[in-house]
């Protein structure tokens, strides 16, 4: 059952109690049924993981956590080479930021050297949960466009997908265009295929394209237990199912930590319509 309430904010937000989330297996996530749901609702909701897969995300966020709760200037050390994004632009460094007042971030691209980890098992425990997250984005856009990678997408030097974890303070939000309430305005990423574990602390809102509501849909999925997938707009551009425009809403007080996977491959960005 979907039970939903508004936030202080964004009082459009589902409060439907009857209400479904368009849900299917992790074993079904590239079925038909699911991208029918994504067809739908512009985003599927993941459950049903198995030990091994809940293990690999309670892992990232306990080391990141740790990671986050270090003195400014042990984190500051965890900086790398500059990542260049799939237009050849430089974006950011990978490892830690902080970007003030807004939040803390780590960004580990998959491919490329300059990478820094706050230890030898932090790094295996994002890279258990990246790969798994990367072979599950893969296998939603083969069922979306058979043959992609025919068209010579995927290999080593055309992947420009990443890894973000990022942690809000009681203090921090407005980014993406958001304002003090908001800790993430509404967007939609440039992304192909963005799989997001749900949060310990909510926040998560997704807006649905058969209810034409934003739904709290943390709020009603198992911590730690669930993914969220949907397509950003570079996945709209290929497959012409809508990009989801989604948005972060602070529920609590309490810091919020969230993961995420963006997968990028540069043979869908020729053009850069999905940029603008």
């Amino acid at each position: 059952m979907l039970r939903l309430r508004t936030t202080q904010k964004f009082t459009v937000v589902s409060r439907a109690d009857d209400a479904a989330l368009p849900r299917v297996a992790y074993r079904d996530a590239a079925s038909p049924e699911a991208l029918a749901l994504l067809r739908k609702h512009s985003y599927v909701v993941v459950d049903e993981l198995g030990s091994e897969l809940e293990a690999h995300i309670a892992s990232v966020e306990a080391h990141w956590w740790k990671f986050f709760a270090r003195a400014d200037e042990t984190k500051r050390r965890c900086v790398g080479a500059v990542y260049a994004n799939e237009r050849g632009l430089p974006m950011f460094r990978r490892g830690y930021e902080r970007q003030e007042g807004v939040r803390e971030c780590f960004r580990a691209p998959v491919c490329g050297g300059g990478q820094p980890w706050p230890s030898r098992d932090a790094r295996d425990a994002w890279a258990a949960l990246e790969k798994t997250a990367a072979r599950l984005a893969d296998a939603v856009l083969e069922a979306a466009l058979p043959g992609w990678r025919e068209e010579g997408a995927g290999a080593s030097d055309d992947d420009f997908s990443l890894a973000y974890c990022f942690r809000y303070g009681p203090a921090d939000g407005g980014a993406n265009g958001g304002d003090a309430e908001t800790l993430v305005g509404a967007h939609a990423d440039v992304s192909l295929v963005v799989v997001e574990p749900v949060a310990s602390v909510p926040g998560l809102e997704v807006f649905d394209l058969a209810s034409r509501r934003w739904l709290a849909v943390e709020d009603a999925a198992p911590r730690g237990k669930a993914l969220v997938v949907f397509g950003g707009k570079a996945f709209a551009a290929a497959t012409g199912l809508a990009a989801c425009e989604h948005r972060v809403v602070k529920l609590s007080s309490s810091p919020r930590l969230s993961w995420l996977y963006e997968q990028k491959y540069g043979a869908f960005f020729e053009g850069g319509g999905m940029h603008d």
